[in-house]
Formats: C-alpha cells, structure tokens, sequence
C-alpha cells in the first residue's frame, strides 16, 4: 500500500489531513457539515507503516459517513470503528490482493505485512475478517459468501 494511494482516497472522500498534537489518539476523524478532517498526532512516534493504516481506518469513516459524537454510546462507536476497519481492508487489502501475495509466496502475516507494507496487525485483522466474518478459504480458493 502506497501513502500516495492512501492521500488520493482521502481527497476522493473529500478530507483534509491536518498535523495536530491531539494528545490523547493517534488520529481522528471529524465531521462538519459534510466535510471531513483527519487530524493526525505525528508526535506519538509512528512508523509509516501505522500511519499509513491508521490515516486508511480514518478515510473509512468518511467514505462511509461513520462519524459519532465523542458522547456517544458505545456501542455506536464499535460499529462505527467496525465499518471504518472494513472499509479499510476491503480497499487495501481486499481477497483478490491478498491472493496474489499468497501466489508470489508471501504466506505468513509478517511477510504479508513486508508485502504490503502495512503492521501485521492489520495484517492479520483482515485475514481474521475474510476468514471467519466472510468465510474464505485461502488455501482452497473458495468462498463461503462473497
């Protein structure tokens, strides 16, 4: 995944990405009537690696309108961060994309990560959600219900 891909889908979602010492997040998306900034806090010493996912998570809530009020309840929030993370891993790690590292021999999630360039915990968040939420088999080739 390439930052430069990252910063085309944050202008196509209509964001701005701002440096802000938040303080207390790494990133957050706010939303002012319809226009979205992601203010992004490079002092909690990120890797480009987490940027990059993080400012990907970020885009979800705008791409997909999940913004919450900091008040809300939580389990409004869960969903929120939920459909943000999807977005995510649908955009830049996608089945199709993950199978073609497999076939080049990138198996493992670290190698995944290196492939990508991303955390291997983001890695494997995307693997655990097109295994076990959407039923994909990596090693069979088939699918449960995309």
């Amino acid at each position: 995944m390439q930052l430069c891909e990252v910063y085309d889908d944050a202008r196509r979602a209509g964001a701005r990405i701002y440096a802000y010492d938040i303080g207390f997040a790494d990133a957050v998306t706010v939303e002012v009537n319809g226009a979205y900034g992601i203010f992004v806090d490079f002092s909690r010493g990120k890797d480009w690696r987490r940027l990059s996912w993080q400012l990907a998570h970020e885009i979800g809530h705008c791409a997909t309108g999940c913004t919450h009020k900091v008040s809300s309840r939580h389990d409004l929030i869960a969903r929120h961060e939920y459909k943000a993370d999807r977005w995510a891993i649908t955009r830049y790690l996608s089945v199709e994309a993950l199978r073609r590292a497999m076939a080049a021999g990138y198996t493992e999630p670290w190698q995944l990560a290196e492939y990508f360039d991303l955390p291997q915990k983001a890695v494997e968040q995307a693997l655990y959600y097109w295994t076990q939420c959407r039923g994909v088999d990596f090693n069979t080739g088939r699918s449960r219900d995309l």
